[in-house]
């Protein structure tokens, strides 16, 4: 989801008109910048709607967009200026507020699927109104709420204002990384001067409780599913002009933290530019940090890896990326060892890329598994950064294949919309990402999500302990201690 991306956009020619699958590029505006494929049953549902450039190294939405965070300038409070005519303030403000909902309806094929015009357009007016007496800041987050409308109903989170990626609007962040836990939300990982607030629990931000702070935020969030939500949280939590925005704290400066069961006095963090949180995080920002030793988290980055460890084939597959003839005869030849007897693949990681990249690895996983030969089962372990065309995939897969879903619900949907076009409002410098076209891995699917066949969570206790649930779960259903 940027706006400003360090990668440009591609446009990527039809394939193959006789193909199964159509390719074309979407992307979640600064979460992921992913390339959607469409079949040619589909085709018929989207051909009227240009096909546009869309971000990155996906992520996306979400995605590992390129260096998409604004450097930012004060972070201090919004003035309030009182209403004039001439007030070149509000005059900037209302030509973004005109500007606004036609230039989604430019772009997007149905932008009326979950909230009506009628509605859109009263949300626009009664922001308006708000202009002369409302702080920037208060401004920009109406704004998102009335951008969040579009995908109320789910399936669009392509859709969406990312400021910490999109546009010029100067945001900061809290330099903490969050994780939503079955025991609440916990930072992860944190720079200087904050490392010992790793492990902690937020229990309440600037004295309120951070569950009314999310329930607070989750209006503003576009969303494919309920499970975006979950992943988009951190990075609504942690750039300080939309909690400032949204009435949730004084002073986007600095913020003051409060810990579950903690003896310790709470904590005051200064923000930093977004810009050097990104360096640091990654414009993504939304997975769980890298950790050396631990299997399923140390190459969370690479693309795609694999290794057989006696009967058990496990693939990692962590963005969608085009593979080459060697690399896919590789994969091939290791589904196909004669030894194999169980296959694990593992897209929790997976937050998009390149769609027209996964077809081959749907097969070729699909391909293997016809043989019937596979008697430990066939696993996929899925989670909320399971998103873009990794969620495509997702479907694609389980359509092919008898397979045991694990783990979590993925953040995006079977069939959404996509391929996002982004511009930025003239005088706020609000980014918008805005989906062009809808694709579908399975044509007709109902769903807004696919749910795991075993739900497990990851606890905060088993991420410090460096265990992975999921894969000792599907390691218990083989009977493995």
């Amino acid at each position: 989801v940027t706006g400003t991306a360090t990668e440009r956009l591609l446009r990527e020619p039809l394939r193959s008109i006789s193909a199964r699958f159509l390719s074309r590029s979407c992307r979640l505006p600064a979460l992921s910048r992913p390339r959607l494929r469409t079949r040619v049953s589909s085709l018929l549902l989207v051909a009227a709607f240009a096909s546009s450039a869309c971000g990155g190294s996906t992520g996306s939405p979400t995605g590992g967009p390129g260096s998409v965070g604004p450097t930012g300038s004060s972070a201090s409070a919004s003035p309030v200026v009182p209403a004039s005519s001439a007030d070149p303030r509000i005059a900037g403000w209302n030509a973004d507020l005109d500007a606004l909902l036609p230039r989604i309806e430019s772009r997007h094929p149905d932008p009326f699927h979950s909230t009506s015009r009628a509605t859109l357009l009263t949300a626009v007016t009664d922001l308006r109104a708000s202009i002369p007496s409302a702080s920037d800041d208060a401004l920009m987050v109406g704004v998102l709420r009335i951008v969040a409308l579009i995908s109320s109903a789910g399936r669009d989170s392509h859709t969406g204002a990312y400021v910490w990626g999109e546009g010029t609007y100067p945001t900061h962040t809290l330099p903490l990384r969050l994780w939503k836990f079955p025991e609440g939300v916990v930072v992860v990982d944190a720079l200087a001067p904050y490392a010992s607030l790793i492990g902690r629990t937020i229990a309440t931000i600037d004295g309120r409780p951070i569950d009314d702070d999310i329930a607070t935020l989750e209006p503003l969030m576009p969303r494919d599913n309920d499970q975006t939500l979950t992943l988009l949280l951190p990075r609504f939590l942690l750039t300080t002009e939309i909690l400032h925005g949204a009435g949730l704290i004084a002073d986007p400066t600095t913020v003051t933290l409060g810990f579950a069961g903690s003896r310790d006095a709470a904590e005051a963090v200064q923000a930093i530019p977004t810009s050097a949180y990104n360096d640091w995080a990654t414009p993504y920002g939304l997975h769980l940090p890298i950790r050396p030793g631990v299997a399923y988290l140390e190459r969370s980055t690479e693309p795609l890896w694999f290794e057989a460890t006696g009967d058990v084939l496990r693939i990692q597959y962590n963005r969608v990326t085009k593979l080459s003839g060697g690399q896919l005869d590789v994969l091939r030849a290791a589904l196909a060892r004669p030894e194999v007897r169980r296959v694990i693949v593992d897209v929790r990681h997976n937050y998009g890329g390149e769609t027209f990249g996964y077809p081959p690895v749907a097969e070729a996983i699909a391909d293997a598994a016809a043989g019937g030969r596979w008697s430990g089962g066939l696993f996929l372990i899925t989670g909320r950064n399971t998103y873009s065309a990794a969620s495509l995939f997702t479907a694609d897969l389980t359509a092919l294949t008898t397979v045991t879903v694990v783990g979590e619900t993925m953040g995006g949907s079977p069939a959404l919309f996509g391929n996002a076009r982004s511009f930025t409002l003239g005088y706020s410098g609000i980014g918008i990402a805005v989906a062009t076209e809808f694709f579908e891995a399975v044509p007709g699917d109902p769903r807004i999500e696919i749910n795991p066949d075993l739900q497990i969570d990851l606890t905060a206790a088993d991420f410090f302990a460096g265990k992975d649930p999921a894969s000792m779960a599907i390691d218990a259903i083989a009977g493995l201690p």
